[in-house]
């Protein structure tokens, strides 16, 4: 299996198929790079396609030490040093797409080429002058219940956050839903609060128009995590963008429209 230690010694796992200009994935909170599965082999046939298991996710090092979102893009980092990629395009599923925020702050564009957006928003609270947080209505309050939980009843809480994932008013297959909390309950409760605590305490909406290369906004049309239309709040604010709305996807549209979101990554890409 390949691995890379990350600048403190945990072991970073990543999965690299194909040839060609580098798309690299990066997963949501407490999921990993297998939830790409729909699409690595169809983007393969035409880019090197990297996914990367964040630490303390997937197949990576569990170990409990420098828990923060900007070790988070320290590490993306670490990856695509080690196997030389350049000329990258990015792509961050929610989560996923704030460790894309804290490359940019660290790193630049540099090594990119162009980024992907799936279905995110740049600050997790809404507020008076903000209405694009989790849900549409998560405030201090609410995150601080959902950490409670976290540690509390973990089980509980992915009962509650794994449907939201897929389309407001889809039938999800039972078999489907247990896949996605099995995998989503590997990640230790500490590791889960910690990267929760981080990121929601970020706010990247300033650094929206510094981003210098072209910005994909791919977003599920029936979205529960995020029910209003945050990507025209980030298309006003991001210099180059395009957007793919997905309408038959809620916050996942790379598992429910794989077909279609491959086609338009592929498509994006080869724009560049």
């Amino acid at each position: 299996m390949p691995f890379v230690p990350a600048d403190d010694g945990v072991l970073l796992h990543y999965r690299s198929v194909g040839t060609g200009r580098p798309i690299v994935l990066i997963h949501g909170w407490t999921m990993n790079g297998r939830f790409f599965d729909r699409n690595v082999e169809h983007l393969a046939r035409t880019h090197r396609v990297v996914t990367i298991d964040m630490r303390g996710h997937g197949r990576s090092g569990r170990d409990l030490v420098h828990l923060t979102m900007e070790q988070l893009g320290q590490d993306v980092e670490t990856v695509l040093d080690h196997l030389d990629l350049h000329d990258v395009v990015l792509g961050g599923w929610s989560m996923g797409m704030a460790v894309v925020y804290n490359y940019l702050d660290l790193f630049g564009t540099g090594r990119l080429a162009g980024v992907v957006d799936i279905d995110m928003t740049p600050y997790l609270f809404a507020t008076d002058d903000w209405e694009h947080g989790v849900f549409g209505t998560l405030d201090p309050a609410a995150s601080l219940a959902v950490q409670r939980q976290m540690v509390k009843d973990r089980i509980g809480l992915c009962e509650t956050l794994i449907p939201a994932m897929f389309a407001a008013g889809a039938e999800v297959d039972p078999a489907t839903l247990e896949w996605w909390k099995d995998e989503s309950t590997t990640v230790p409760d500490l590791t889960a609060l910690a990267l929760w605590v981080s990121f929601s305490s970020q706010d990247w909406r300033p650094l929206l128009p510094t981003i210098d290369v072209p910005v994909l906004l791919a977003h599920g049309a029936r979205s529960q995590i995020y029910p209003t239309k945050v990507w025209e709040a980030l298309a006003a604010a991001i210099p180059r963008t395009s957007t793919v709305i997905f309408e038959n996807s809620g916050h996942s549209p790379f598992w429910e429209e794989p077909d279609r979101f491959n086609a338009e990554l592929e498509a994006f890409a080869e724009k560049l």
